[in-house]
């Protein structure tokens, strides 16, 4: 939903981490569906707007899932960091999109055998295969559930019966138990545990720390935690990781660098409070701050803000 999904369309998009989110999810951690099961699922479309000209509506990633050769169900899962009032009404276009890819499939396999179908496009026997989108929602915010939520509703009683409603499938990750974030055994497990309402910070980091699970897609999930996080921390440990690492790896580097962190920042205190014992300028103390600690402008500037604004 948006550019700044990209880095965790990335993570779901394989089959493995797709498979492992719907098992958590829809079928409550039990194994039903493998990522032999699934195939990608194209279903973007274009509308038209008001200017005459055609939006998009790209949804983040759609998988087909067969079941014995045999299309089953269309699954769609849909990343959002920020709170969009627009989600449900969002969804439910793309969900048609997939319903409508699937009528158009039927009405070309119609006309190729030259059936004569009604408005040569389905016939009584051809049925739909059910679309499912999960919302995954990584904010902290209250999100609408349903078209209805986001409607002006009519005092009269009699017209409210005939409003359609269109509900979300919506997991919010940060308010999931820790007995629902175990449910998860592939990459995403991390971003489950990481985001898990039910550890504090110090169990957080010791449970991490202690897990020898093998990460497959190791720096999508740095780059997702980025994402999640807006912390450049992530994508650093990112540079020097390799693929397939334990995530106690990924902990402890992380550890390491804030202590690393730490340190420079301590360095970066004592540099600013002596420039203001000397009274020197802030552009003079920022010119100190890059020559001894080897560091860019930008980081420079960073270290005396936060020393001139330590609660922010």
């Amino acid at each position: 939903m948006g550019q700044p999904d990209l880095s965790s369309n990335s993570l779901i998009s394989y089959p493995d981490v797709f498979a492992d989110i719907i098992n958590a999810t829809v079928y409550k951690g039990k194994q039903v569906i493998g990522k032999n099961n699934l195939k990608p699922y194209y279903t973007n479309n274009s509308a038209a707007k008001a200017t005459g000209k055609l939006r998009g509506l790209y949804r983040d990633v759609c998988m087909e899932d067969t079941r014995n050769g045999i299309r089953y169900i269309i699954w769609g899962i849909e990343n959002q960091y920020v709170l969009d009032y627009t989600i449900p009404f969002k969804v439910m276009g793309y969900d048609y999109s997939a319903y409508d890819r699937q009528i158009e499939e039927y009405a070309a396999q119609n006309k190729s055998a030259g059936d004569n179908a009604y408005v040569n496009t389905l016939l009584p026997n051809q049925k739909l295969k059910p679309v499912i989108t999960i919302v995954l929602y990584y904010g902290t915010d209250d999100i609408p559930r349903s078209i209805c939520d986001m409607i002006d509703m009519p005092e009269d009683a009699d017209v409210r019966e005939y409003i359609q409603n269109y509900s979300l499938n919506i997991v919010k990750l940060r308010s999931i138990t820790k007995e629902q974030a175990e449910k998860f055994k592939s990459d995403f497990a991390c971003i489950a545990k990481f985001l898990s309402k039910s550890y504090n910070k110090k169990e957080q980091i010791e449970l991490l720390k202690n897990d020898r699970q093998v990460l497959i897609h190791t720096k999508d999930i740095l780059y997702t935690l980025a994402a999640i996080t807006k912390d450049d921390k992530y994508l650093q440990i990112s540079q020097n990781s390799k693929e397939e690492s334990e995530v106690c790896e990924i902990a402890e580097a992380f550890v390491q660098l804030g202590i690393e962190r730490g340190i420079q920042s301590g360095k970066a205190a004592g540099i600013i409070e002596m420039g203001r014992d000397m009274k020197l300028t802030d552009s003079e103390i920022i010119d100190k701050l890059q020559k001894k600690l080897n560091t860019s402008i930008e980081k420079a500037q960073e270290y005396l803000r936060d020393f001139d604004n330590p609660s922010k």
